[in-house]
Parts: structure tokens; C-alpha cells; sequence
């Protein structure tokens, strides 16, 4: 088995939505760049991006975060129920 290192993951993760978490606090954003002692991140938050470098030597743990749809409170995304409905009501008309 191969021993990674930091970098490593690191670059495995790069153009990826993904949480940091540091010494001081967690950050979550796109990672754009992984440097010898820094990685950037792009943070998206209050309507406004923002560009974060932060310090390896702080990193505790990051990870991919996944993305996911909005689902209202019957699992059912955003336009999916006029979609079914309006074809039910297509189809009984025949």
C-alpha cells in the first residue's frame, strides 16, 4: 500500500466543492489551488464570493462535500410535481 500525503489528496480534490477544516474553524468552497503551504478557496456566502488562502499547517481534515437538489418535504424536487401532475392530467383526458 502507498503511503499519500496532504498534496496528494489534495490535488485529487481540486475544481471540487469541499469542506476545510482548520485550527480555526471550518470553510467550505470550490478549491482553485493547493501551493506548498497554502491551498485557495473560493467561498460563496451572503450573495458575495470570496477568495480564501489557508495555511496547511492548520488543515485538520478536508473532504469532497456532494451537492444536492433542494427536495420539498416529500422528496420531490422543485417543478417535478406540476410536471407529473399536469401529464396525469393529460393522460386521464384520452
Amino acid at each position: 500500500m502507498t503511503e499519500l500525503n496532504f498534496h496528494q489528496i489534495a490535488h485529487e480534490l481540486l475544481k471540487k466543492e469541499v469542506e476545510v477544516v482548520t485550527l480555526q474553524g471550518n470553510f467550505t468552497g470550490r478549491l482553485l489551488e493547493v501551493g506548498r503551504d497554502v491551498i485557495v478557496l473560493e467561498s460563496r456566502g451572503r450573495g458575495r464570493n470570496r477568495v480564501l488562502a489557508i495555511r496547511i499547517e492548520t488543515i485538520v481534515a478536508i473532504f469532497r462535500v456532494e451537492t444536492f437538489i433542494p427536495r420539498g418535504p416529500f422528496g420531490f424536487g422543485p417543478g417535478e410535481v406540476e410536471e407529473s401532475s399536469e401529464h396525469h392530467e393529460s393522460s386521464s383526458s384520452h
